[in-house]
């Protein structure tokens, strides 16, 4: 078995290559670079048979989750090359592009491609010839995110995808891995966090509680998060629930709350009091206070022009409020300096690293998606080798 990575060695933009010893070619993620501060260019991956034609084409490409920086180049794989995604994924992702076709942010011809998606469910293992592929749902910043299990030639890789286990589901994780895994020859692991401190991350139901203690305390109320964290969403939901706040948003993200309340049996993805805006509340806002929903849109600016005297909440990734990054020059314009910020990692602590290595056992690790990758050393993981491997290095396993 021959793994290559690509972009490896950053966050975001990561493609992993597998090709078994009689050629069969599968490709993990087909992610677009993230932005980077002072906006400097990263020119986007380019692979034979994958997004440019030379050599066999892939026999598939399979995408762990939704999010832009694992899926963002799926119009530039190759036509004929089967792509496969979680079933939720896939109708989220839909969602998110159909937005920006209307917003003519993206082509209509795209949708097609989507359309065109195979999609996957665990337990179920997908063959491409001599590679058996199953797909585990871990829990992450993106619904229905997923590690994958790639078997072939006797051996056995997984690909952590993105994931964490402070979320939601994340106690679900470890015995996943235990029922469906065991022991893997090697392990392709996300190391987003290794770069940061080594603190243990707030659980979302620790921001649960602090959101509602905020919320009581304030009578209007602005959250800034993605659309598409819907772990996020559902404590802000169930937090304004305790605190008696009416929870509104726009018609997309109403809409998109609606599709996870229809396909989710848990009560905290039960989205029955989310309002989409509309001036039959201005009563019940003037008097009683609310919570909404907001993001770096026309909408949103007009509603904190409405409500000046409010107390705002940023709830993403800190770091997009660098005045470095130009790219959210008008994000960074709607924070007030005074912004409560309360928000909670997506991605593996140190700890969660450490749970699955201690569970899979893996003989040799790969790491993916992080800036320090040298990090991976000073985990101490016994017994297990730590590869970093260069842009279309070539690991035999």
């Amino acid at each position: 078995m021959k793994i290559k990575v690509y972009n490896g060695n950053q966050i975001g933009g990561c493609v992993v290559t597998i090709e078994s010893n009689s050629g069969t070619k599968i490709a993990i993620d087909i992610g677009a670079n993230l932005p980077s501060k002072n906006n400097e260019k990263k020119e986007d991956v380019e692979i034979e048979g994958l997004t440019v034609e030379g050599g066999k084409k892939f026999d598939a490409v399979f995408i762990t989750h939704y999010h832009g920086d694992h899926i963002g180049l799926y119009d530039k794989i190759l036509e004929g090359i089967p792509v496969y995604i979680g079933e939720v994924s896939k109708e989220i992702f839909k969602k998110v592009q159909s937005r920006l076709i209307k917003a003519k942010r993206v082509p209509e011809k795209n949708m097609e491609l989507i359309e065109s998606f195979n999609t996957y469910k665990i337990p179920e293992k997908i063959k491409k010839n001599d590679i058996v592929i199953t797909p585990i749902e871990v829990d992450h910043s993106a619904f229905n995110a997923h590690m994958l299990l790639i078997e072939c030639d006797g051996k056995k890789v997984l690909h952590t995808g993105d994931f964490r286990t402070h979320g939601p589901r994340g106690k679900a994780v470890i015995p996943a891995l235990e029922k469906y895994v065991g022991k893997v020859d090697c392990l392709i692991c996300e190391g987003t966090t290794l770069s940061r401190d080594n603190n243990l991350p707030k659980t979302e139901f620790e921001l649960k509680d602090e959101a509602e203690k905020i919320f009581k305390e304030n009578k209007n109320i602005f959250v800034l998060c993605s659309s598409t964290n819907i772990d996020r969403i559902a404590v802000l939901h169930k937090a304004a629930l305790k605190a008696k706040k009416i929870f509104i948003c726009d018609d997309y993200q109403k809409e998109l709350l609606e599709y996870i309340n229809s396909i989710s049996r848990s009560q905290l993805y039960k989205f029955h009091h989310v309002y989409s805006y509309g001036h039959n509340l201005d009563k019940i806002m003037n008097e009683d206070g609310f919570v909404m929903l907001i993001r770096d849109n026309h909408f949103s600016r007009v509603m904190l022009k409405r409500y000046p005297d409010n107390c705002f909440i940023y709830s993403q990734w800190e770091g997009y409020l660098d005045k470095d990054f130009k790219e959210y020059k008008s994000l960074q314009e709607i924070v007030p300096d005074n912004c409560i910020k309360l928000h909670t990692s997506g991605h593996s602590s140190y700890e969660a690293i450490n749970q699955v290595c201690q569970t899979v056992e893996p003989d040799v690790l790969i790491p993916i998606h992080g800036e320090n990758p040298n990090k991976f050393y000073e985990m101490n993981l016994k017994n297990c080798k730590i590869k970093i491997l260069e842009n279309d290095e070539t690991f035999e396993l």
